[in-house]
């Protein structure tokens, strides 16, 4: 099997996408046919990827989505020290929370736990020869790997940037109005000015697609890894940095996109 670092040449990236768009085959299939009742949902496995990719991470999301708003708190009301307009200060400052850094903040930490996570193990399958074990079982090693840990996933960043969405503002609100004396209705009114229904969609619809992406760089980069042991590390390090980079990438889509 060809390893992850030797899948370059003229057609590594051909090879990559090919497997990607397998992989979103197999588990859409998977959903589909748990939808129809031909296909049985793996509990154990959905709920220690629900674990993994949801209470572990859940900790440093709510401190790090603190953090952002008491920063951004503390810059808005410097800026009112000068510009004496809450409503014009602060639209930005939530729409930025909101539609930009949030999902960002989700989908990295998603990325680094859930996402390194999948790859070291779908390597580690590779590399234990339990892929062939799974085969002759009848099981398909991406579905019986990536199929729960995606839904979770999915699931799980849904959650993340709706609650971080709300940690953030409270720590800005509450920054605003015990420290800066801004009222609550100027907070709100700011939130409705600053946020439409689109951005709210957009804010939602990101750490989704963060997460599938996340997912289908992770099967690839750990399917790929070859027989080598070595090549978990360098399948868990290669998710990281390939995500990372594709979620700024899709982000600077969506801030491309002519609807936005």
């Amino acid at each position: 099997m060809t390893t992850a670092r030797g899948f370059g040449g003229a057609f590594g990236w051909v090879e990559r996408f090919g497997l990607a768009a397998v992989t979103l085959k197999l588990c859409a299939e998977l959903y589909v046919g748990i939808l129809a009742g031909r296909e049985r949902l793996d509990l154990p496995a959905l709920a220690a990827a629900l674990r993994q990719s949801g209470l572990s991470v859940l900790p440093a999301l709510t401190l790090v989505a603190a953090a952002v708003g008491v920063i951004l708190g503390r810059q808005a009301a410097g800026l009112l020290d000068v510009v004496d307009l809450p409503r014009l200060v602060l639209a930005p400052v939530f729409y930025a929370l909101v539609v930009e850094l949030v999902p960002l903040l989700v989908g990295i930490l998603v990325a680094g736990r859930a996402g390194v996570a999948l790859a070291a193990r779908q390597a580690m399958l590779v590399a234990s020869g339990q892929v062939d074990g799974l085969l002759v079982c009848g099981l398909n090693p991406i579905q019986y790997t990536t199929g729960p840990v995606l839904l979770a996933m999915l699931v799980m960043s849904f959650a993340f940037v709706v609650w971080g969405s709300l940690v953030t503002f409270a720590a800005v609100a509450a920054w605003m109005a015990l420290l800066a004396g801004v009222p609550l209705a100027e907070l709100t009114d700011a939130l409705r000015q600053g946020l439409s229904a689109g951005d709210l969609i957009q804010a939602l619809l990101k750490p989704l697609v963060f997460a599938l992406t996340v997912a289908l760089i992770a099967t690839v980069n750990g399917t790929a890894a070859g027989r080598d042991v070595e090549g978990i590390g360098h399948a868990a390090t290669a998710t990281m940095i390939g995500a990372v980079t594709a979620i700024l990438l899709i982000d600077l889509g969506f801030v491309l996109a002519p609807w936005s």
